[in-house]
């Protein structure tokens, strides 16, 4: 979450517009992208007591972490749809037989608008609140960062989409198409194969390995991007672009040993310098068009006429 921490030290004061890529398995321009999120630590403070001989004198902090962890399970259900809450136990005490006197979980918060993230934090505090009060013991939060979404630019988009259309794609040898179809072949065919119907023809047994062309504009909507990023923070502070570009196989999930391994490889250097002509190109026509900068200015400004930047740090 470093953009965040950026824009609220003015890192970005002055800037007209941010040109982002980010790595995946296809090549794409994005309308929008990634969910907005919060990451919050809740600290339950008890009393330690043996856990044998005088349970009765202790309040178990541990008690009140599995509580909540309820009760957020519960609130699952009453939330939007699109809302993910996730969690883990980031400590839960010490020996077994002693009354936990400090526990900690650890929270994400994640939907597609900021709004509903805070509307769902507030919520899950009081989750916390809750647990902390039938244990009897105390909590504190933490939030430790949040991100946006991305906002849209319609102007930034089509000059980026044409940008793309417009640069050479990359060309793979034969060892190359060999090395996409091997580390796809490592994945669940049938996940594979569904993900690849989304953006291409199942029959063309040439494109099956790794995105070589630029997803049509009516499949474009069909790419969801369920992570956060803190890309998205400085959209709302400035127009900004996003693109995909292929740096690993069709079919293959990112932060997987996959990815990783196609993105070490030729197929991910091809897929970035494919990436960095874009940013070259969107970059040349901004400079010398000054009236695209001043078109996407004002649907940046009319975007957020009724709704600024607020920092998701406190």
């Amino acid at each position: 979450m470093g953009k965040v921490k950026m824009i609220k030290k003015g890192a970005f004061d002055g800037c007209d517009i941010a040109l982002s890529w980010h790595p995946m398995n296809i090549n794409t321009a994005m309308r929008e992208a990634f969910l907005a999120n919060n990451s919050i630590k809740f600290r339950f403070h008890g009393i330690s007591a043996h856990a044998a001989q005088s349970p009765e004198s202790g309040r178990s902090a541990l008690d009140a972490v599995e509580l909540m962890n309820v009760g957020a399970n519960y609130l699952r259900e009453h939330v939007i749809q699109e809302a993910r809450i996730h969690y883990t136990i980031t400590n839960a005490g010490g020996a077994p037989n002693i009354v936990p006197k400090e526990a900690e979980s650890w929270y994400y918060v994640r939907a597609p608008y900021r709004k509903d993230v805070e509307e769902i934090t507030e919520r899950l505090i009081k989750v916390a609140k809750g647990a902390a009060m039938m244990t009897e013991t105390e909590v504190e939060y933490e939030i430790l960062g949040g991100t946006y979404e991305i906002l849209p630019n319609d102007v930034l988009f089509e000059l980026t989409y044409r940008n793309m259309l417009e640069v050479d794609l990359p060309a793979y040898t034969d060892e190359e198409l060999k090395f996409a179809k091997d580390i796809q072949g490592t994945l669940n065919p049938k996940l594979v194969e569904g993900e690849i119907k989304k953006f291409i023809s199942i029959e063309d047994d040439e494109k099956l390995f790794i995105h070589r062309e630029v997803l049509e504009k009516e499949k474009v909507e069909k790419v969801v991007m369920l992570g956060s990023s803190d890309s998205g923070d400085v959209s709302w502070i400035m127009p900004m672009n996003f693109f995909l570009t292929a740096t690993w196989p069709l079919g293959v999930p990112a932060h997987s040993w996959q990815a990783t391994s196609a993105s070490g490889s030729s197929l991910g250097v091809k897929g970035m310098l494919y990436a960095a002509k874009i940013f070259t190109a969107v970059a040349y026509d901004l400079l010398n068009d000054s009236s695209l900068v001043e078109k996407a200015k004002n649907e940046f400004n009319r975007r957020t006429k009724n709704r600024k930047y607020v920092s998701p740090l406190r």
